[in-house]
């Protein structure tokens, strides 16, 4: 059984801030930025592209190989892609160890703290 996340993921995200080359075609490759990163996709951050559902593009992300993904949703200059083949939990784990940004949860007043 899988267990999915309050987000309704099935893998967890890490929040992440790096820099990968995307391709939509063998002539069309361009820089974008990762806000975050799990087995199963990735977020790409301020980009002027234009993305479209259900677009096939390629990453190259840090030293790992192209991974095709697929894109699902696009809004205003944030876009959520689906990696075809997920990435194993070494890799993820590697680049979150490398790229991860640390991230500090605020207590809600009640809950897990004073307040």
């Amino acid at each position: 059984m899988q267990v999915r996340d309050d987000c309704g993921r099935i893998n967890p995200r890490h929040v992440v801030l790096l820099e990968a080359r995307c391709r939509k075609s063998s002539w069309h490759v361009f820089g974008v930025e990762l806000s975050d990163i799990s087995q199963g996709g990735c977020c790409i951050v301020g980009s002027t592209e234009n993305f479209e559902p259900n677009q096939r593009v390629a990453l190259r992300i840090a030293n790992l190989k192209a991974i095709e993904a697929e894109v699902r949703w696009s809004q205003e200059d944030r876009v959520g892609l689906e990696f075809l083949t997920p990435l194993g939990k070494e890799q993820i784990d590697g680049i979150a160890s490398l790229y991860g940004i640390p991230v500090m949860r605020r207590a809600m007043p009640g809950i897990g703290g004073p307040g």
